[in-house]
């Protein structure tokens, strides 16, 4: 015979198994969990898409302006500033703070061993030891550039990150012998 307390009891039972077996919302619950990953993946993606197209575009100004540098064109009347809004122009989507933000490290050496011994210019998260030296004809030079460029996802500043301020530095390089100006 059934009693009432048998009945509640199977009752409740029913119930707490039915809760575990019950499926609806689960999918909600799991892109609950799993949204803020995902998304912050996703965002991580894109700004890394942007931070290399920012290097590739300064790579190809940087190698368009030294040209000048090599072929003689650009020699002693030219300044870092006007080396820098020359680049800045070849990358104009950077927008108006480019010139103020760009450096620019120019150096003569007579040969190329030289060359790997050109001291740092970021020490300590900060830009020092900067120089702009143009070199006469058939003389070799180093050309580098460098931009701070903000990182937003978190997840990115410890990879990127190489100035005080937090920012990460794009930077591009260029060695050449001067043309027999």
């Amino acid at each position: 015979m059934r009693t009432l307390r048998n009945i509640a009891r199977r009752r409740r039972q029913s119930a707490k198994a039915g809760f575990w077996r019950d499926r609806r919302g689960a999918t909600a619950v799991e892109f609950a969990l799993i949204a803020f990953p995902f998304f912050g993946m996703i965002m991580g993606c894109i700004e890394l898409a942007i931070v290399l197209f920012a290097g590739v575009s300064l790579d190809l100004a940087t190698t368009t302006v030294a040209r000048e540098l090599r072929t003689g064109v650009a020699t002693k009347p030219t300044t870092a500033k006007v080396f820098i809004t020359k680049v800045c122009a070849e990358m104009a989507w950077l927008g108006s703070d480019c010139t103020g933000k760009m450096q620019v490290d120019v150096r003569t050496f007579n040969n190329f061993k030289l060359v790997t011994q050109a001291p740092d210019v970021i020490v300590g998260g900060k830009f020092t030891n900067t120089q702009y030296t143009v070199g006469a004809g058939s003389q070799i030079q180093l050309v580098r550039v460098y931009y701070p460029w903000p990182v937003i996802s978190p997840f990115m500043k410890p990879g990127l990150g190489a100035l005080s301020t937090g920012e990460a530095v794009l930077s591009s390089k260029v060695v050449f012998k001067n043309e027999p100006f």
